[in-house]
């Protein structure tokens, strides 16, 4: 369990020497002082509640940036997010534009540039690896999708997934929504409250999947240019020039959404000297 889904656990237990010690040991893993700055403040807060006996302050709003690693340990990534034009099916250019600017030619055989349109990234690992929320929210959905056909496997499917929702308070609120796609198990239900690195599934291969993998995918829910929701790169953007998805009618501006040292790694899949097809 991770330090912050056991920091809520004391909270809610109004165990304050387990809470105070929970929040010592973030402040002394944290490298960001400004995430530093606001544990000390929230220390001070928690410990002036926990000697007057009032109910303990509730963990403000997240601010940017707020992803953790949503499973634990390291996994090849075998998709990435293509910012040429991330709306699935409905993107049929034939190009596949990464976090770096890169131009790839999509292929089922590509290391790392499988499906045109990806709007999210995909890791390879065995099945029942345990699925961490990646921010504190509350569940949206979890369940299994409506059945459709998926082309790659020929036949009608029907995949385990789940949402979360996110809200940051800081400088003004906004709205994200995390997804874990493809699980073969859901540990949480709708309306749940969840901290981060908590449990929330289990790795599977399930839904239009060629093989065990997570999809994790993050959406802007406002600040898009349609008003609608908007899939984003939790990466940001780090080529030349303008991120075409950015200004796209139907696009948003990614942001770089993990916090220090929680970014998966994407392996060779970072390499600039990748082939192009």
């Amino acid at each position: 369990m991770g330090l912050y889904s056991q920091l809520v656990r004391a909270l809610d237990r109004q165990d304050w020497r387990q809470a105070l010690r929970l929040v010592d040991e973030l402040r002394r893993q944290e490298q960001d002082p400004a995430q530093r700055y606001d544990l000390e403040s929230y220390r001070l807060e928690l410990e002036a509640r926990a000697y007057a006996g009032d109910p303990p302050p509730p963990p403000q709003p997240a601010t940017l940036p707020f992803l953790h690693k949503p499973f634990a340990g390291t996994f090849p990534v075998s998709n990435l997010f293509d910012h040429d034009l991330p709306l699935g099916e409905a993107d049929d250019n034939g190009r596949f534009l990464t976090v770096q600017g890169q131009v790839w030619i999509p292929n089922p055989s590509h290391p790392c540039g499988k499906s045109d349109g990806h709007a999210g990234y995909d890791w390879e690992m065995p099945i029942g690896t345990p699925i961490l929320a990646a921010a504190a929210g509350r569940v949206s959905l979890a369940r299994a999708e409506p059945e459709f056909y998926c082309p790659a496997l020929g036949r009608s499917v029907r995949g385990l997934r789940v949402r979360i929702l996110h809200e940051l308070g800081s400088p003004e609120t906004q709205w994200f929504e995390t997804l874990y796609a493809h699980l073969s198990q859901i540990q949480v239900r709708e309306g749940q409250r969840v901290s981060p690195e908590e449990v929330i599934g289990l790795s599977g291969n399930s839904g239009c999947s060629s093989g065990p993998h997570l999809h994790f995918e993050v959406r802007r829910l406002n600040n898009t240019h349609s008003g609608q929701p908007a899939a984003v790169d939790p990466y940001g953007w780090l080529g030349s020039g303008l991120d075409p998805w950015s200004i796209h009618p139907q696009g948003a501006e990614s942001l770089s959404l993990w916090q220090v040292g929680q970014a998966p790694s994407l392996g060779s899949c970072w390499d600039l000297l990748l082939p192009l097809d």
